[in-house]
C-alpha cells in the first residue's frame, strides 16, 4: 500500500515539460495563404530508483542514574510534631536512545527524458469575401509537444471563424510529423456591433404590450429574440408563463438611422400578463460561437431582465 501511495504522490508532483513554439502572424488580407513550420520535443517521464544520502537513527542503551523519591515521616516531640525526610536510594537504570548516523537509502524518482521531436508544418487557408472594414487580424499558433492550439484576436470589425480544420501525422524513428490544415473565415461584425453595442434599452411594459430598443438593424435573418414571461412572487421561485423564439410576425420593428424600436404584443401570444410580471429579453448574433477564434474579444448577446409592478 505504501508503495502505491509514493507512486501516485509522484504522479501528482510530476509535469510533462515538453518544449513549446509559437508563430503569430497578422493577416490584412493581401494573401489567402499563409504556411508555417515549427519544431518541438515531446518528452516522457520515467521513474527510476536511486541511491541518495539520508539520515538514519539506530537505537543503543545508556545508564542513567538518578535519586530515588525521598521518604518522609511524622516526628512528634512532646507537644510539637515535624514532618522529617530522609533522600531515597539511588537508582539506576539502562534507557534506549537514538543515535543519528550518515547513510543511503533507495527513492523511486521522476526523470524526464527526450521521446521524440515533431515537425509541424500549418497552412491557413483565408476567406474574407472581399472584407468591406479594415482587416488587421492576429492569428497565433502554439504547439506544446505535439499538442496544437489556435487562438485569435484582431480589429473586432470581424468575427474570426474557424470554418473547418484537418490533422494528419506521420513518424520515423524519433521524429513525428504533423501536417495541419486550417480554413479561417472572417464575417463582418459590423451589423452585430450597431444592434449590440448598447444592450437592450427602453423597456417599457404598457397594456400588455412590451416595448425595447436595440442598435439600428435588427432583423431576424441575423439575429434570434427570445423572452420569456414570468409572474412574479416577493416569495419564492416566479412561475414560468411563456417561453418563446419569436418569429418575424410575432413582433414589430420600426428602424430608424439610429435605433431599432421593437414591440411585442404578448395577447398574440396568446398570454395574459400578470399585474406582477418578470420579463427577460435574449437577443443573439446567429453565428456559430464554437467557432469562433476571437469570441472572447467579440459580443455576440445581450439580454435585459425587468420587474414590472
Amino acid at each position: 500500500m505504501k508503495t502505491i501511495l509514493s507512486l501516485l504522490l509522484l504522479l501528482t508532483q510530476v509535469a510533462f515539460a515538453d518544449s513549446t513554439a509559437t508563430s503569430q502572424f497578422t493577416y490584412d488580407g493581401s494573401s489567402e495563404i499563409h504556411e508555417v513550420n515549427m519544431t518541438t520535443v515531446k518528452t516522457r517521464i520515467e521513474y527510476r530508483q536511486v541511491r541518495v544520502r539520508a539520515t538514519c537513527y539506530r537505537t543503543e542503551y545508556r545508564r542513567r542514574c538518578g535519586q530515588g523519591t525521598p521518604v518522609c515521616r511524622q516526628v512528634c516531640r512532646q507537644n510539637s510534631c515535624s514532618r522529617q525526610c530522609v533522600p531515597g536510594r539511588r537508582i539506576c537504570r539502562n534507557v534506549p536512545v537514538s543515535i543519528p548516523y550518515s547513510c543511503t537509502r533507495i527513492e523511486t524518482r521522476a526523470f524526464e527524458v527526450h521521446d521524440y521531436d515533431v515537425i509541424t508544418n500549418a497552412q491557413f487557408i483565408m476567406k474574407d469575401d472581399n472584407a468591406p472594414e479594415r482587416l488587421s487580424e492576429v492569428l497565433t499558433l502554439r504547439m506544446k509537444g505535439d499538442r496544437e492550439t489556435l487562438t485569435a484576436k484582431g480589429s473586432k470589425n470581424y468575427f474570426i471563424v474557424l470554418d473547418k480544420q484537418s490533422r494528419k501525422e506521420s513518424s520515423q524513428t524519433g521524429v513525428k510529423y504533423i501536417d495541419l490544415v486550417y480554413n479561417v473565415k472572417f464575417v463582418s461584425a459590423v451589423r452585430a456591433n450597431e444592434v449590440l453595442a448598447n444592450g437592450i434599452t427602453n423597456v417599457k411594459l404598457r397594456n400588455g404590450v412590451l416595448n425595447f430598443t436595440l442598435g439600428a438593424g435588427f432583423n431576424l435573418s441575423d439575429f434570434s429574440q427570445q423572452v420569456r414571461l414570468f409572474k412574479n412572487r416577493r416569495l419564492g421561485s416566479d412561475t414560468l408563463l411563456l417561453n418563446r423564439m419569436l418569429s418575424s410576425n410575432e413582433l414589430n420593428v420600426i428602424t430608424t438611422a439610429n435605433a431599432s424600436n421593437i414591440s411585442i404584443n404578448f395577447a398574440d401570444l396568446g398570454v395574459k400578463v400578470p399585474s406582477k410580471a418578470r420579463i427577460i429579453l435574449d437577443t443573439k448574433y446567429l453565428i456559430d460561437s464554437t467557432k469562433l477564434l476571437n469570441l472572447k474579444q467579440m459580443k455576440i448577446s445581450e439580454n435585459a431582465n425587468w420587474v414590472f409592478r
